[in-house]
């Protein structure tokens, strides 16, 4: 009896089951001119107000009870369709724009609750770019700028006035480029010469600032988008931002690129293969070459860039396939010298190279039948770079050096340096990244609630197999070095695993729609030594944002769309191979240097100290999200307010660790000079030991960044009869640069012959506020009859300030001549050698220089001719300028501008 009710009872479950499975139907929503899934769309009966569901990621939507029924598919920026409801039926979506808004020479805002920006192809076309640099100028709070391709050009998201000090770099280190879906990795990279201190080797070093903007070509690019908010917990090692990249697949035809303006020159060449309906080839070459005066032939940078990208497809009834395969060249080259004609016949030479090889195959797995499991998706990708820095120059000296080609600690008595000899300095390092993710979209069924769960992991490894550091001790490039030749390839591999997962909701409630994207990315470094703070811990990233679309309200024939969100999330930056495994230092303090007339008469003798400058307690660097914010659309016009806040307390910054170190100091005045047939022998010499406090350098997370402000972007419907839209973007941002850790200093003043044997330990060393706002009104212009499109800029600055925040005077922690540390107390003003401890800083050091109003004007022109094969365009920025003098301390600044223009020609076979 017992089974048949049970029975019974599955038979009643099944049939119910069957009954709500007929009456359920599934349905797609489709953007009409991509054919991309529109997200989020609501589905209502044409007679009610209540939301039946809602689309998701994939476009998909499931209701009851509505086959043969009117309803309604309505979503902001998008014309409401009004149709009858059919099973397995595909509606698509026009935009709620005429047809001539098609064309989009601006940044779009991201429809998503993401803070985002998209750069289009058309957007990128218009610009003129020469390199990924170039497109900021799109962003809020952007503006155009000269391109300086002589330097490298890393990225500073939200910042008003970058700060330049090595101290503040985690911004630009902690914003991840992520080309077609795997991150371009930088964290093996060792490429710099140790101790230079020229302008010419400095400024062009970007080891821990993330990547250089210059290698990376913009004309493959279909689209961009800058995450500037809190991104997905798929992504991860980031603090500041998201760069996602997408390049073009498909097409048949040839594509070539001339373009020249005042500093560059570039070509690009690319031709599509269509094999077949579903498998598309790309080939694609480019070539830079760029002067900052192109008077100096001497001085220049160059790129060359390769790309070869296939894209398998595969669609079948219950799934679709897609394999994408990419293959790619980068080179960058950098390069000054003096002409020797002009400098005495003396050879100057810098030179640097950076070439990377990578590959990348990616396979997207989509179900189309219902089923939880609705997509797998898989990335492999692996680089591999060999770069070469070089430097040489003529060395003159004024007194005797010591050749330092120790590595032991102890006395030495080392070879003497000529006084003039060319010395030269290489670096060999030979980065791999190998990168692997796996990502799997879940959706649960839920009655009129639209979700997506997100599960997923990734992993990194990083290795150098470089020769590292390369120069003569005998014959080096910079005397006095601290570091000796060493291999790049001793250094153990740096590996990353992360787990994550997150879910994504839409709730209708009554006419509003409730949106939630939440999640927990969990990572790991691993491959660590025990001795590493770092080693076996988990860093937890949870992030979550929500937002709350309202209904629409109706005024007149057209339709206002509401929507509120924001978020706040964690971000985790683990530290880079030059942090985690720095270089050995070498101090060498000389003991003895005895000169003679008689060359092989004089000798050094040095005290060697081999320093371990790791610092084990160094940990990731987090950055703390929250924004809020609006988007309102009326009438196909859109505005989109951003009110964010960021604060990451533990940057990663080089800080100077004093400590004793005992020596001797042999005394020479025995010696008789006229009458010794070899050089003195320091066993034989009368000595003192002396101690001294000397610095030496660490990494640490001593930085602290501080960011807040306001991004605003609003843009008009097309005017038809003016053929215009206006776009109008800024922004006001407030930056505050403070150190978080206590950073010490040693007085220079000289007592009794000797320098002050004390090191203070001061909490405010080396603050600084800076703060902006800007505005850009854009008018674009697409009169499609003429095939001419233009558009003019007014970029308005409204001001920039900046500020140096308040010193400490008096440090909190002193070490002594012993390194013994000491709390700061009130009397020790009073003694004699701490005195010297209490700094001087007064108010006219805090002043606040503030940069009036400035206004620049740009214009940009394209043409297109021969059934727009042909196209045509030239830029012209500061056509207008409009910069008056002001008055600063009562001194008269005066300010001029050059403009900047260029011209390309694009050609379409």
């Amino acid at each position: 009896m017992k089974r048949t009710r049970i029975l019974f009872f599955i038979c009643c479950i099944f049939n119910i089951l069957t009954i709500y499975a007929q009456n359920r139907i599934k349905s797609l929503v489709l953007e009409e001119s991509t054919n991309q899934p529109v997200i989020g769309a609501t589905v209502m009966l044409e007679d009610s107000k209540r939301v039946l569901a809602v689309t998701d990621e994939n476009g998909q939507f499931y209701a009851e009870n509505i086959q043969g029924k009117t309803i309604r598919i309505s979503y902001i920026g998008y014309k409401p369709l009004i149709v009858k409801a059919k099973r397995n039926a595909t509606y698509y979506l026009v935009g709620d724009t005429s047809a001539l808004a098609e064309v989009v020479v601006t940044a779009q805002e991201s429809q998503g609750l993401v803070t985002a920006s998209t750069i289009g192809k058309q957007a990128m076309e218009h610009l003129q770019p020469s390199s990924f640099t170039d497109l900021l100028e799109l962003l809020p709070g952007g503006r155009s700028l000269d391109p300086n391709l002589s330097v490298p050009n890393c990225i500073r998201l939200r910042e008003a006035m970058p700060y330049g000090s090595v101290n503040y770099s985690t911004s630009s280190l902690g914003t991840s480029f992520v080309l077609d879906g795997a991150p371009i990795s930088n964290n093996a990279d060792k490429q710099y010469i140790s101790g230079a201190w020229e302008p010419q080797v400095t400024n062009r070093t970007f080891i821990n600032k993330g990547v250089d903007m210059r290698a990376i070509s913009t004309d493959d690019i279909e689209k961009v988008e800058v995450v500037r908010g809190i991104p997905s917990v798929e992504y991860g090692d980031l603090t500041s931002g998201l760069i996602k990249i997408e390049r073009r697949h498909g097409g048949h035809d040839t594509n070539a690129r001339l373009k020249s303006d005042m500093s560059s020159k570039l070509f690009y060449l690319a031709k599509g293969f269509e094999l077949g309906k579903l498998w598309t080839l790309n080939l694609s070459a480019d070539y830079l070459k760029a002067n900052n005066d192109p008077r100096n032939t001497l001085e220049g940078y160059s790129r060359v860039t390769f790309s070869l990208r296939s894209d398998v497809k595969w669609r079948k009834e219950s799934y679709n396939i897609r394999w994408a395969n990419n293959l790619d060249y980068s080179g960058s080259f950098d390069g000054e010298k003096l002409d020797p004609d002009l400098n005495k016949g003396k050879r100057d030479i810098y030179k640097s190279s950076y070439n990377r090889f990578a590959f990348n195959t990616s396979l997207n797995f989509i179900l189309q039948k219902k089923f939880w499991l609705k997509s797998v998706n898989a990335v492999v990708s692996t680089s591999y770079q060999h770069n070469f820095t070089s430097r040489l120059r003529l060395v003159q000296l004024s007194r005797m050096m010591p050749a330092l080609s120790t590595t032991t600690e102890g006395d030495h008595t080392v070879s003497i340096l000529p006084y003039t000899y060319y010395g030269q300095h290489d670096v060999d390092g030979k980065p791999l990244n190998v990168f692997g993710k796996v990502n799997v979209h879940l959706q649960i069924p839920l009655y009129r609630i639209s979700n997506n769960l997100l599960l997923g992991s990734d992993f990194s490894l990083d290795k150098n197999y470089g020769r590292g550091q390369e120069f003569n001790p005998l014959a080096p490039l910079y005397t006095g070095t601290s570091v000796r030749p060493h291999k790049l390839s001793l250094i153990p591999a740096m590996s990353m695993i992360a787990f994550y997962g997150e879910e994504k909701l839409q709730i209708p409630i009554a006419r509003n729609i409730f949106f939630l994207e939440g999640g927990v990315r969990i990572s790991q470094m691993l491959n660590l030594s025990r001795v590493y703070a770092m080693h076996g811990q988990w860093y937890a990233d949870p992030r979550i944002n929500i937002g709350w679309l309202f209904p629409q309200i109706n005024i007149g024939k057209r339709t206002v769309n509401i929507r509120l969100h924001g978020g706040v999330g964690q971000h985790t930056k683990f530290p880079t191979m030059d942090y985690i495994y720095p270089d050995k230092n070498y101090l060498d303090i000389i003991q003895l240097s005895y000169y003679h007339p008689k060359e092989y008469l004089r000798t050094i003798n040095v005290r060697t100290f081999v320093l371990d400058v790791t610092n084990k307690n160094i940990h990731p660097a987090c950055n703390l999200k929250w924004e809020m914010g609006t988007d309102i659309s009326f009438a196909g016009n859109k505005l989109s307010v951003i009110f964010f806040h960021e604060d990451m307390k533990d940057g990663f910054r080089p800080n100077i660790i004093y400590k004793p170190y005992r020596f001797k100091q042999f005394n020479t005045s025995m010696i008789d000079g006229k009458n010794i047939t070899a050089p003195p022998d320091v066993n034989n010499l009368p000595y003192t030991m002396e101690q001294e406090l000397l610095g030496s350098t660490e990494y640490s997370n001593g930085s602290r960044t501080l960011k807040k402000g306001l991004e605003y972007t609003f843009s008009t419907r097309r005017i038809p009869s003016l053929y215009t839209r206006l776009t109008i973007n800024g922004a006001w941002f407030k930056t505050i640069y403070t150190n978080s850790q206590l950073v010490a200093y040693r007085p220079s003043e000289v007592i009794n012959g000797k320098q002050i044997q004390y090191v203070g330990l001061y909490r405010d060393n080396d603050g600084l506020k800076t703060e902006m706002a800007n505005t850009n009104f854009t008018f674009d212009t697409n009169i499609p009859k003429l095939r001419l499109g233009f558009s003019l800029s007014a970029q308005c600055l409204w001001f920039t300030s900046s500020q140096r925040l308040p010193l400490s005077n008096e440090p909190e922690r002193y070490i002594d001549s012993d390194g013994t540390l000491h709390e700061w107390k009130t009397e020790d003003k009073d003694n004699v050698f701490l005195y010297y401890l209490i700094r001087n800083h007064s108010e006219k050091e805090y002043i606040k220089y503030t940069v009036p109003f400035s206004m620049n004007l740009n214009l940009k022109v394209t043409k297109k001719l021969l059934n727009d094969r042909l196209n045509i365009a030239m830029f012209c920025n500061r056509m207008l300028d409009y910069t008056p003098d002001y008055k600063q301390d009562k001194i008269t600044i005066r300010r001029s501008v050059r403009p900047y223009f260029g011209l390309e020609v694009n050609l379409k076979l």
